[in-house]
């Protein structure tokens, strides 16, 4: 887990983490928690300002409090992350658990309350943790946005990825194939959803920086 990335991106001086009594309560029913996610929540899973600008909310343990579908047993699956319309969620198989940095899944549940995944997210949870994070800071986080979806071709990715540096972090089968996350300084973030029909936007942190990815790509690919 790259921390420091987080604190940039989001502009945090501190993290706050979750004491050893949260971090139980948040694992009840399971019988282990992954060390990279345990660490996570020890380093900074009581920090608000990781959090709050999520379209898709983040299973923090307010929000395991707060709803009553978190309290169902027997579960398959211990939760992450819910879509903002409740259709799929991220999560980790229950057999995982007792691995360090387990894959994690996209998966839905049928009328017949049968969980079935739809496919994998991340092949660990501290992939999926930093390409959740990112994308969500690109969608609301920064205070300079594009407006505009823009579609792509292939070949205006390709040129797209000669001109910013594209980070080691994704996230699969979320809204779309695969979303890939490039920067140019830091202070700015493009997504793109890959698939059929690439698609993404950008923002950036400041003026000045949004000027300066606007100034290499606003050109490339269509509204």
């Amino acid at each position: 887990m790259d921390y420091e990335l987080l604190k940039e991106i989001y502009d945090i001086e501190d993290f706050v983490g979750y004491a050893d009594e949260e971090i139980a309560e948040m694992a009840e029913g399971f019988d282990s928690v992954p060390a990279a996610l345990s660490e996570f929540w020890k380093t900074c899973g009581n920090t608000s300002g990781l959090f709050r600008e999520s379209n898709d909310p983040w299973l923090t343990l307010e929000y395991r409090r707060k709803w009553s579908w978190m309290k169902k047993e027997p579960r398959d699956y211990f939760y992450l992350l819910n879509e903002n319309q409740g259709v799929y969620q991220v999560a980790i198989r229950r057999e995982d658990m007792a691995k360090d940095d387990p894959p994690v899944y996209v998966v839905e549940s049928g009328r017949d309350g049968a969980v079935n995944e739809v496919g994998q997210a991340a092949p660990g949870v501290s992939a999926f943790v930093m390409g959740m994070m990112l994308y969500e800071a690109c969608l609301g986080h920064f205070g300079y946005p594009r407006e505009d979806i823009i579609w792509y071709e292939p070949e205006d990715i390709g040129k797209i990825e000669t001109l910013l540096k594209k980070y080691p972090y994704s996230v699969a089968n979320w809204y779309s194939e695969r979303i890939d996350l490039y920067t140019v300084t830091g202070e700015e973030l493009l997504f793109i959803m890959k698939g059929d029909s690439p698609s993404g936007t950008y923002s950036a942190k400041t003026k000045e920086s949004y000027d300066r990815i606007d100034g290499l790509i606003g050109e490339i690919g269509e509204m």
